[in-house]
């Protein structure tokens, strides 16, 4: 038995409505040199399953990297719900579901290029013909992470002062 093409339309239809709009975009890092940081936030207006991908740059190198996610739902709007976040592939700690969630990296060496990657799912009351209009908003720090060569001055100097101060004692 062949299936409609009404049948097939709505089949159709109820697929895609159970997909959320996702989401890439580049993120300009700014700040200083050896800090920089960026703040982004996002607004899905489809009901459903979303994935955001976020490219920061310049991220060539390897930094300690620390972020955030936040999200907020006021009942009976629409509520995001994280299910998985991840740093080139280094997860965030989750909170949730609930109408409050958050996500955080604490600070871990990662390489660039920097691509933050969020999974989750927009939900709204059973209201027909109102968007979602669910949202999230989210930080990146990182900062240079420094070179073998940086340490071994460090040390240097430390041994150095050291000596100084001994020989000062005698």
């Amino acid at each position: 038995m062949k299936p409609s093409s009404f049948a097939m339309g709505l089949l159709l239809a109820a697929a895609a409505a159970a997909q959320a709009d996702d989401l890439t975009t580049n993120v300009s890092l700014g700040g200083s040199a050896a800090e920089l940081s960026a703040a982004f936030g996002v607004t899905h207006i489809e009901k459903g399953s979303f994935l955001d991908t976020f490219n920061f740059t310049p991220s060539a190198g390897t930094y300690m990297v620390d972020a955030s996610l936040v999200t907020i739902g006021f009942t009976p709007a629409a509520d995001v719900t994280f299910t998985a976040a991840s740093i080139n592939g280094i997860g965030m700690t989750l909170t949730g579901p609930g109408i409050f969630e958050y996500g955080y990296l604490v600070p871990t060496a990662i390489s660039g290029p920097l691509v933050l990657t969020v999974f989750g799912y927009v939900d709204t009351p059973d209201a027909i013909g109102l968007p979602a209009s669910a949202s999230y908003s989210g930080t990146l720090n990182i900062s240079a992470v420094p070179e073998p060569a940086g340490y071994a001055m460090l040390l240097a100097g430390l041994g150095v002062a050291g000596l100084a101060s001994r020989r000062r004692r005698n």
